[in-house]
């Protein structure tokens, strides 16, 4: 029971994150733990190729196994070096209080170029006076706690998560009947967010994300990474091809912790499906593989068939499934389906050994 809620609460420390797998990680670890069973996980390491939002990292270390996590945008990295490679800070009320306090000198980067079409001047503040403390703090696990408290603040200040020019400034002047009817309470909690006992909830709910575990977390090209990482299981998802692209979602997020935005992953494009053979080359000497994808330009059974080619075992699961249903076309909703393959390697001593 306490290992169970252990789980539930931890997901209230990771940001909404487009095509996030929280919902979907029961599935995914049931179809490894049909493979190799659960009571044998605390002695593998399971590799996140793409760690994005942290959900599938963060669940993996919670079920025993060693964690290793890479992505290169540094939004991933932040919230990977805060809650999977941290098993111990936590961020303290006397922290946030220390966030709050009045800034001297000219206003600092996110105040100067994002205020007002992104941000008001206030939470505009908070994030810069936040970056400027993570960048003074010498422990890296609080340094990254601090950083991902601001994206956390950054994000909740817009609608859907969807940090966008051209709305918030309509909240300041009053002018609510040009905002989308849905979307105004998002606005109105974002005035609130700088407050102490709203930073210190925020806080808490970060905060159920650090326990106990193994985690390593790397900002490297997957596939720079993937021949140098001995793994048992690894986890594949990809940003999907033919569907809108991370690096627009999050353009602001981008700006505000790395100063640009960045280039579009070639896994977005309609041939992306292509970069899995590279992938899976790369990854052949790792017994488990599992996939997730989308159905938007390629269909299960080429998702298979990639996988085969490398003599494996395949297993195909195709689900309905939603990304940001608040904001999705009623199309979109009818249609999308997730992908969740696995492919096994029946020869590795893992499986033999699984199966003995």
């Amino acid at each position: 029971m306490i290992r169970s809620r252990k789980r539930l609460s931890m997901w209230s420390a990771l940001p909404a994150y487009l095509g996030g797998k929280r919902r979907l990680c029961p599935l995914i670890f049931r179809e490894i733990d049909r493979v190799v069973p659960r009571r044998r996980w605390s002695g593998l390491t399971f590799i996140d190729a793409f760690l994005g939002g942290g959900s599938v990292s963060l669940y993996a270390k919670a079920q025993g196994f060693s964690v290793v996590a890479t992505d290169i945008a540094e939004r991933a990295i932040v919230i990977g070096r805060a809650l999977v490679e941290n098993s111990r800070v936590r961020l303290r009320r006397e922290d946030v209080l220390r966030l709050l306090a009045p800034m001297d000198g000219p206003p600092g980067h996110v105040e100067a170029t994002m205020v007002p079409a992104v941000f008001t001047v206030e939470q505009a503040r908070f994030i810069d006076s936040a970056l400027g403390a993570a960048s003074r703090t010498e422990d890296p696990a609080k340094a990254n706690l601090i950083r991902l408290l601001a994206m956390r603040m950054a994000l909740l200040c817009h609608a859907y998560s969807q940090v966008r020019k051209g709305t918030i400034h309509r909240v300041t002047t009053g002018e609510f009947e040009s905002i989308t009817e849905s979307a105004v309470y998002h606005y109105v909690d974002g005035l609130r967010l700088a407050t102490p006992k709203k930073l210190w909830e925020l806080a808490q709910e970060i905060n159920a994300g650090v326990f106990e575990g193994c985690g390593t977390v790397m900002k490297r090209s997957v596939l720079e990474a993937l021949p140098e990482i001995d793994a048992d299981v690894a986890y594949f998802d990809p940003p999907y091809p033919g569907v809108m692209s991370y690096e627009k979602q999050y353009a602001m997020i981008d700006l505000i912790l790395e100063g640009v935005q960045r280039s579009t992953s070639p896994f977005t494009g309609r041939d992306g499906a292509n970069m899995l053979d590279g992938l899976f080359e790369r990854a052949v000497h790792i017994p488990i593989w599992i996939l997730s994808l989308g159905n938007a330009v390629v269909t299960v059974e080429e998702l298979e068939g990639k996988m085969a080619k490398h003599g494996r075992r395949t297993k195909a699961i195709a689900l309905k499934y939603q990304h940001l249903p608040a904001v999705a076309t009623d199309e979109k909703k009818a249609t999308n389906k997730e992908f969740i393959v696995l492919g096994v390697d029946l020869n590795a001593a893992l499986i033999k050994g699984a199966a003995a």
